[in-house]
C-alpha cells in the first residue's frame, strides 16, 4: 500500500499561498497609507525678528576723597651738657668775604701728572695684557709637613700671589689643593723672587699662579 501526502500538510503548497497573500496584504497596507497620508510637510520654526532695545543708564562720575597732608613729625629735643645754650637760637644772615688774593694758587700741571702717574702705576694688570710676563729669579722649596709625611700624603698645590714692581711677592691670594699643604705653600711662595711684569716700558703689578708639587722619594 503507498502512502500519500494530504494536501493540507504538504508545506511546499502551503508555503506559496501564504507568501503571495503576505505580499498582497502588504502592498494594500501601504497603498492604504500613501492615500490616507499623501504627503508630509514639517513647519520650521521661524524666529521672529524682535528689535533688540538697548538702554544707556548715566554712570555718575566717581569722586575720589583728597587725603589730607600727613601732620608734621614731632621734633624730638637733644640733651645737651651746656645749660647756657638756649632753646631757640636764631641765625643771622653773615656776609662771606673773600680775599681770592689770599688763597694759594693751585699745584702746576706737570705734579698733577706724575700724581696720576703713580696713580695709574699702582694699577693691577692682567697677566695676559702685560708686554713681558715676570720671570722667576728666586725659587723657594717649600717644606713637607710632618703631618702630611706621616700620613704619606702628596698632593699638587696652586698659589695665587701678587707680584709688586720691585719683582717681590706682596701678597698671596687663592690657594688650592691639599688643605695639609697650604701653609708651607703658602710661606714657600712669600719668599719668591721675579723679574717684575712691564707694560709700556714700565714695571707694573700682575697676579699669577704658583704651582708647588709635594711628592715622598
Amino acid at each position: 500500500m503507498i502512502r500519500g501526502k494530504q494536501p493540507a500538510a504538504n508545506l511546499r503548497l502551503t508555503y506559496r499561498k501564504i507568501f503571495w497573500t503576505c505580499t498582497g496584504i502588504s502592498v494594500l497596507l501601504h497603498a492604504a497609507i500613501f492615500g490616507i497620508f499623501p504627503s508630509f510637510e514639517a513647519d520650521a520654526y521661524v524666529k521672529s525678528d524682535e528689535p533688540i532695545i538697548i538702554q544707556l543708564e548715566e554712570i555718575p562720575e566717581t569722586k575720589q576723597e583728597r587725603r589730607p597732608p600727613p601732620p608734621a613729625r614731632p621734633v624730638v629735643p637733644i640733651a645737651t651738657d651746656d645749660p647756657d645754650i638756649p632753646d631757640d637760637v636764631t641765625i643771622e644772615d653773615t656776609d662771606l668775604d673773600l680775599d681770592l688774593d689770599d688763597l694759594a694758587p693751585p699745584p702746576p700741571l706737570e705734579d698733577l701728572v706724575e700724581e696720576l702717574e703713580l696713580e695709574e702705576e699702582e694699577e693691577i694688570v692682567e697677566l695676559w695684557r702685560v708686554e713681558k710676563q715676570p720671570v722667576p729669579t728666586k725659587r723657594a722649596v717649600p717644606e713637607y709637613p710632618d703631618i702630611a709625611r706621616k700620613a704619606n700624603i702628596t698632593g699638587k698645590v696652586f698659589v695665587t700671589a701678587l707680584i709688586g714692581k720691585t719683582g717681590k711677592v706682596e701678597q698671596v691670594g687663592k690657594i688650592t689643593g691639599p688643605d695639609v699643604f697650604h701653609e708651607a705653600a703658602k710661606a714657600a711662595a712669600l719668599k719668591w723672587e721675579f723679574e717684575p711684569a712691564i707694560q709700556n716700558d714700565k714695571p707694573v703689578k700682575v697676579w699669577v699662579s704658583l704651582p708647588f708639587t709635594f711628592k715622598l722619594n
